[in-house]
């Protein structure tokens, strides 16, 4: 079997984006910023194809909902690259396409790297879940819960444990103390019954304030701490997965990089390492073979490719990830549909699965993908 072609196909959908906002009435503060949600806007979003002599199809978006495009050298560069090879030979094209990539970041061509994992599904005639090792049929969601007060944080985690989940995660956005207080409150209102996080990444914490709400979570028997401190602060990410014993989830800005990932585990300054699908599911399977010789887990960030069919696969097929992430995008389901992908992964009572149909299993109403392709590259 040989590759023979490579398109892409290109879409306008509305995507909520998020721009910086300071929360605090002084700005001259050394507060932080955090996220207010813009309107929505058309934004481009690519979907891949690899096509063989053998009729196998490989298909995949580029990116996810935020990192979306192929650079047109990029894609000149994977064609003369990849047409020819044998789509099978996934770790063979992966070392030229790394090797080739010293002037893009190590992640354009992850949307490549996922197509040839959908048709070597479709070549054995099984899902890909069961390629990656088939760990479980099934795996825990969590949710992301929002407000701009305890009473509507309050609000719409009651709103998703009434649709199932059992595990929340805030993004709460303000200093230490603040932050500290709200934890207790939280888990005052929620009760031990569910799993509560916090991913830090809307604060800026001291080495010392990441300490001290490192602790607080371990009273409240949080279930991690999600970027506490700036990527970049290696030294100090040692230090404080040595001082705390709830576990760090850290280096998702620097995901685009399996080598960087790969250092950061072997440096432990880690116990979690972020990845994402849309770098590949081979570098991903790399970075997660790498942790699991040193007891630690990888968790994928957000939906993912395929408005969140590929982490469903790659979730459920390997052992050491424990949970799915749900948002963003907002409406990532109904985005998918936007372009005719019927069957994006939806949690039910807290859960997800993946198609058991071969490949990614992406099921596709082709004639409402082509009427709403804005362009063919």
């Amino acid at each position: 079997m040989k590759i023979t072609a490579i398109d892409i196909s290109v879409f306008e959908l509305p995507i909520r984006t998020s721009l910086p906002r300071n929360p605090d009435l002084d700005r001259s503060s050394s507060s932080t910023w955090q996220t207010a949600n813009s309107s929505s806007h058309l934004f481009p979003v690519e979907v891949i194809h690899v096509k063989t002599d053998d009729g196998v199809e490989g298909v995949c978006t580029v990116g996810d909902w935020q990192y979306t495009q192929m650079l047109s050298g990029q894609l000149d560069l994977l064609r003369k690259i990849a047409i020819g090879e044998n789509p099978l030979d996934r770790n063979l094209l992966y070392g030229k396409l790394k090797s080739a990539a010293r002037f893009f970041d190590q992640a354009w061509f992850g949307g490549f790297d996922n197509c040839l994992w959908d048709i070597a599904g479709k070549t054995a005639n099984v899902p890909v879940a069961k390629l990656l090792g088939g760990a479980r049929e099934q795996i825990p969601a969590y949710y992301n819960f929002t407000g701009e007060s305890l009473e509507e944080l309050i609000l719409d985690g009651e709103r998703a444990i009434e649709q199932g989940f059992t595990v929340l995660k805030d993004h709460l956005p303000y200093q230490a103390e603040m932050n500290i207080e709200l934890f207790s409150q939280l888990r005052k209102a929620f009760g031990n019954k569910v799993g509560l996080m916090h991913d830090a990444a809307l604060t800026s914490y001291s080495y010392e304030e990441a300490l001290k709400v490192g602790k607080a979570l371990e009273t409240e028997n949080f279930i991690w701490l999600e970027e506490p401190l700036p990527d970049r602060q290696m030294e100090n990410y040692v230090r404080l997965a040595d001082a705390l014993d709830i576990p760090i989830a850290g280096a998702e800005t620097l995901m685009h990089d399996p080598e960087i990932g790969a250092l950061w585990l072997q440096s432990r300054a880690v116990d979690i390492l972020r990845v994402n699908g849309r770098h590949g599911t081979t570098p991903l399977v790399k970075l997660a073979n790498f942790a699991e010789m040193q007891n630690k887990n990888v968790e994928p960030n957000a939906l993912g490719p395929l408005f969140g069919l590929v982490h469903a696969h790659i979730n459920c097929g390997l052992s050491n990830i424990n949970w799915f992430e749900v948002s963003p995008p907002f409406g990532g389901a109904t985005m998918a549909k936007e372009i005719g992908l019927l069957n994006p992964p939806v949690p039910k009572n807290g859960y997800v699965t993946y198609p058991k149909t071969p490949g990614w299993g992406a099921s596709w109403d082709w004639e409402l993908f082509e009427s709403k392709r804005v362009a063919k590259i």
